[in-house]
């Protein structure tokens, strides 16, 4: 009769006397009445028991601790707790809830422990879906119950916390997500979202929502992706609307940006830069030049939260020799320090206040004289007259032929846009990515955006 997801650990004392009263009740109320006649009758019975006696100890703590706040539920007891919800909500037994009934199974609790909305956020962050839409309850709730814990343990200093985290949201909501003003990121959203939307519908299924924000080129983590999948489709018809969707995007992305600033630390950079050599360790050995293309798509894949503009921007940075390879050594530094002043308060003020005298500017709005839908129809045209089959795809020689024709660019913002075309196995390049996206590429650039990001930028 143990639940499918109990924990491993030693059975306290006084557990034996726990029990022996529970088969006396359950046998007491099984003769009296007929309020159990089946497992799940059992189960419902065994579980309001247990929480009945919780509540008389912690009220019986309360009272002989002279007016002091109970103690908190340890983890054995939170995890029992879940455990106990989790199987009341698998109601087929198979191990396995989908994201709005685990939801529930922690907004239950929401009382009890004092758990607000923005917490049950942060606990849905770390929940990921499988093909089938579903969250495994085993893999997930020891690290759900550590963020509670870690969540309550800060609570002593809940006061001055909150007035850190309304000015950091401030800050948040002035500065730039994704290194993008608010309506850049609303226009590349939507962009992503139509791109997605196949079948001109108007809305998309989860699956598809998923695969459009990991598509998007907009560098969301995976706890992002995690937090929009949990806050969408909120109509509950299983199709989301971009509509539906961009009232929450920008002030998740401004909380989580929050958190990140007020958990920045001196360390974060060099602990950035050694997670990527052990990426890129794991992926090429110990050969440290690596082919520019592979070395992009691992960044792409490494959950920084890096768009693909900044990925090309920090590409720039770094030598490229003329068998499109470089140091992986080198380009793990320059990432590292870029991630770590997206984070950095002082660098966010400093390019927000820049972009604020940029958009002032009479030429705002064109890049090398181009504006977006310019430059991306003029790459396009030529692209397409190259691609006779008008197959999409054209070798990465005729895409850096096309650019060099029709951009005057410099050695570094070459570099940049060439970064955004990803051959495949057969060395060909899907054109339209790099139409799309030099434009936003190149401003970035020539902004200087990302000269206050970059660990260069102070030399």
């Amino acid at each position: 009769m143990a639940s499918k997801h109990a924990q491993s650990f030693a059975i306290p004392a006084g557990t034996s006397a726990v029990l022996t009263d529970l088969t006396k009740e359950v046998l007491r109320v099984s003769t009296y009445s007929e309020d159990i006649n089946s497992s799940e009758d059992l189960y419902a019975f065994c579980y309001s028991y247990f929480i009945e006696l919780l509540e008389r100890q912690e009220s019986e703590m309360y009272d002989n601790a002279e007016g002091d706040a109970p103690e908190r539920m340890s983890n054995d007891d939170l995890i029992t707790k879940v455990g106990l919800l989790f199987d009341q909500a698998d109601a087929d037994g198979n191990g396995f809830l989908d994201r709005k009934e685990f939801k529930a199974v922690f907004v239950s609790l929401k009382e009890e422990l004092g758990l607000s909305n923005k917490v049950i956020k942060q606990i849905m962050a770390e929940a990921d879906e499988n093909d089938d839409g579903v969250i495994e309850y085993r893999e997930f709730v020891p690290m759900a119950v550590d963020v509670i814990n870690i969540i309550e343990a800060k609570q002593d200093f809940k006061e001055n916390q909150e007035l850190d985290k309304m000015d950091a949201v401030e800050d948040a909501k002035d500065f730039l997500l994704h290194g993008m003003p608010r309506e850049t990121l609303e226009e590349m959203l939507k962009s992503a979202f139509i791109k997605a939307d196949k079948d001109k519908s108007g809305y998309l299924d989860r699956k598809e929502f998923k695969q459009c924000l990991k598509a998007s080129g907009l560098g969301f983590t995976k706890k992002e992706i995690n937090v929009m999948m949990s806050e969408v489709d909120l109509d509950g018809d299983g199709k989301i609307t971009y509509d539906e969707f961009v009232p929450l995007c920008f002030s998740m992305l401004a909380d989580m940006m929050a958190d990140k600033m007020k958990t920045m630390t001196s360390e974060t950079e060099e602990e950035i830069k050694g997670t990527l050599e052990e990426v890129f360790l794991e992926a090429f050995g110990g050969d440290s030049v690596v082919n520019k293309s592979e070395a992009t798509a691992l960044l792409r894949d490494a959950d920084l939260g890096l768009t693909r503009v900044q990925i090309a921007a920090v590409m720039s940075e770094v030598k490229i020799d003329k068998k499109d390879c470089l140091d992986y050594h080198e380009l793990t530094t320059v990432t590292a320090g870029v991630v770590a002043a997206l984070l950095n308060v002082e660098r966010q003020r400093v390019l927000a206040d820049q972009m604020s005298d940029l958009k002032a500017q009479e030429d705002y709005g064109t890049v090398l004289g181009l504006t977006q839908d310019q430059m991306a129809s003029s790459l396009d045209a030529n692209f397409r007259e190259l691609d006779v089959e008008g197959s999409g795809l054209l070798t990465i020689e005729q895409v850096a032929q096309v650019v060099l024709a029709t951009l005057e660019l410099s050695p570094p913002q070459f570099q940049a846009v060439m970064s955004l075309a990803c051959p495949d196995d057969d060395g060909n390049v899907w054109y339209d990515d790099v139409s799309e996206w030099s434009y936003h590429t190149l401003e970035y650039i020539v902004s200087g955006q990302h000269a206050v990001l970059s660990p260069r930028g102070d030399e």
